[in-house]
């Protein structure tokens, strides 16, 4: 098993692939060692990418220019990040300092260190209430942090291992990947309380909130499945085969797409396209070795992705 809390070296094979598709990676970026999560910040068009095995640094991408334009020390191998345009800051968990750095993007300089549960790794933010949500692998909790004063307010207690955590915009509701409970624990933002638990495949980890559908999709890395899961019934309503160990999830608003890393990938270092329309791969996109975290430019309709063995940025572009 390869995820986020567990990193070793891997020597990959990159296996020929010929596929007919409308994607393909148009450049590649070189970042720290190990880069594992990846975040999109729409205020000043850039990428932000943590490397996770690199001096503890975050690399910052111009989406306009593709290079490094900065590289900002945080805490000790930095994870999961998520970009707050409440305030223009992105928030990077440390899941080795057991902390969470806030990095306001027009300095790149840290601008608070918050203390969390056992190793953070997935944060993702709440537009809703302006609050930034951690998930504590070791500590079996979620921590919610107010953007207005960088305090946690409330910890919530969910499944074994959780890993990835998206927000459901249409219901206002946090959805968890436990990865060693194999289960998804659905969180109210109103009462910071579990209201429902979802049963998915095996070591989900991934997950991502599809807006067109109001759907939620999870990876499950054991499996080599995407769940598919209505916001209105909590069930699943597809369950979609991959590549080998897909990692994480991005969601693709213009085209309606949902954006899959294979870590494992057996036809090589693979991205799966998925169509939200029929929940079918349509296409599979040849990237770096090892990626893992990807993440949705809608300045630019790009995916970029973190290839975690490489230590590298793949760009993905769609091919008129």
């Amino acid at each position: 098993m390869k995820h986020v809390i567990l990193f070793s070296t891997f020597t990959f094979l990159t296996l020929a692939l010929t596929l007919a598709s409308a994607y393909a990676t148009t450049l590649t970026i070189t970042v720290g060692n190990g880069p594992t999560e990846v975040a999109f910040d729409s205020h000043l068009g850039e990428i932000f990418v943590s490397n996770h095995d690199s001096g503890n640094t975050v690399s910052v991408i111009s989406d306009a220019t593709n290079t490094v334009t900065a590289a900002v020390t945080v805490g000790r191998g930095p994870a999961g990040l998520a970009f707050d345009p409440h305030l223009n800051e992105v928030f990077v968990a440390n899941e080795g300092s057991n902390t969470v750095s806030v990095i306001p993007d027009i300095t790149n300089k840290i601008q608070a260190t918050i203390t969390v549960g056992s190793r953070p790794v997935g944060v993702a933010f709440d537009p809703h209430l302006n609050e930034v949500f951690v998930c504590n692998f070791r500590s079996n909790t979620v921590s919610v942090i107010s953007d207005a004063t960088n305090k946690v307010t409330a910890t919530i207690a969910v499944g074994h291992g959780p890993a990835g955590l998206a927000f459901d915009s249409h219901l206002n509701e946090f959805f968890v990947s436990n990865f060693n409970s194999n289960t998804v624990s659905v969180i109210s933002d109103a009462s910071n309380e579990v209201i429902g638990t979802i049963a998915v495949d095996s070591y989900p980890h991934g997950i991502t909130f599809d807006a067109n559908r109001n759907e939620v999709f999870v990876a499950n890395e054991g499996s080599d499945t995407v769940s598919a899961i209505s916001d209105a019934s909590n069930k699943i309503t597809a369950n979609i085969t991959v590549d080998i160990s897909p990692a994480s999830v991005a969601f693709d608003s213009h085209l309606g797409e949902v954006f899959v890393s294979n870590y494992d990938g057996g036809s090589g270092n693979t991205v799966s396209v998925i169509s939200d329309a029929t929940n079918t791969v349509k296409a599979t996109v040849i990237v770096g070795n090892g990626p893992y975290g990807l993440a949705f430019d809608w300045n630019k309709n790009e995916i970029f992705v973190a290839n975690n063995v490489s230590d590298t940025v793949s760009v993905i572009s769609p091919q008129s």
